[in-house]
């Protein structure tokens, strides 16, 4: 058999095993959760003026996405009084806000917030419904809140929070200032922060500032030359076409100085067939 086509089968053969071990993960815990269901339901049927049962099951429910069912049982208990009101009010606030009702969400995470406003999670969910409800300025002042307080805050926390200000106004200053914070308080090598920082630079045209975020990547990855491809890409398509023919030439080098086992994979095949064609284009141009 031809060696790329046994790349490629041995390459589909092991995303046909990855998927199939997720599709099993998945099953099994959904499949879990519906014994548990029953299990918390053969309990209420014996307590029926249970409220704690009632909350339990209804954060099964949740957990299954099974959110109208849940909102009942949420309901159910509240009204035979379950004690743990806080924690009740979380988790309608949370389940109506997955089942896209907003308001009623945003009624329950108020109420949370209410008898208790230095919880992170209520600020970031309340937050995120605000978002949701167009009232962006208010979902700031909470995120904030969260995002200064929080012990365990994580990269998507960060790109969440910087979004609320671009879908506000497409205040990109703002949202970069909000990577910036990110990049202090969680390392500065965060990938994911980065390349969101070189997308909001791309789209708020900062061109210099974008060239200086390409050469952090190639100076901070092991694999160079796709990096020598995005950056000679971008600068063609802002015109710098002397610099993107350096930055090919870069590239061109960066494949070059890899093992064979590395250049004879099908996507250095490819990246090497789009350098020449980029070149090629920036030729015309010129």
């Amino acid at each position: 058999m031809n060696p790329n086509k046994m790349k490629k089968l041995y390459f589909y053969r092991k995303i046909i095993f990855v998927l199939c071990l997720f599709t099993t993960s998945f099953l099994y815990a959904h499949g879990s959760l519906s014994k548990r269901i029953k299990e918390k339901t053969a309990e209420i049927e014996k307590h029926p003026k249970n409220s704690t049962l009632y909350f339990e099951r209804g954060f099964l429910y949740e957990q299954h996405e099974e959110f109208n069912k849940a909102i009942e049982d949420y309901l159910k208990s509240e009204e035979l009084g379950y004690s743990k009101y806080l924690l009740l009010h979380y988790r309608k606030a949370q389940t109506y806000y997955h089942n896209y009702n907003f308001y009623k969400a945003l009624e329950s995470s108020s109420l949370y917030l209410k008898k208790d406003s230095v919880d992170v999670k209520i600020n970031k969910l309340h937050a995120q419904i605000l978002v949701q409800l167009n009232k962006h300025q208010k979902a700031i002042k909470y995120y904030s809140y969260f995002v200064n307080n929080a012990i365990d805050i994580n990269p998507n926390d960060i790109i969440e929070y910087s979004t609320i200000y671009l879908e506000k106004d497409k205040n990109y200053t703002t949202a970069l200032e909000v990577l910036e914070v990110g990049l202090q308080k969680l390392g500065i090598d965060i990938f994911s922060l980065q390349l969101k920082k070189l997308d909001y630079l791309e789209a708020s045209f900062q061109i210099d500032k974008a060239i200086e975020q390409y050469n952090y990547f190639i100076l901070n990855t092991n694999r160079k030359e796709f990096w020598y491809y995005k950056k000679a890409t971008y600068l063609s398509e802002n015109n710098k076409n002397e610099d993107a023919i350096i930055a090919v030439q870069q590239a061109k080098f960066a494949v070059l100085a890899l093992n064979d086992k590395f250049q004879n994979t099908i996507a250095i095949k490819d990246l090497q067939s789009k350098i020449y064609n980029l070149e090629n284009k920036i030729t015309i141009k010129n």
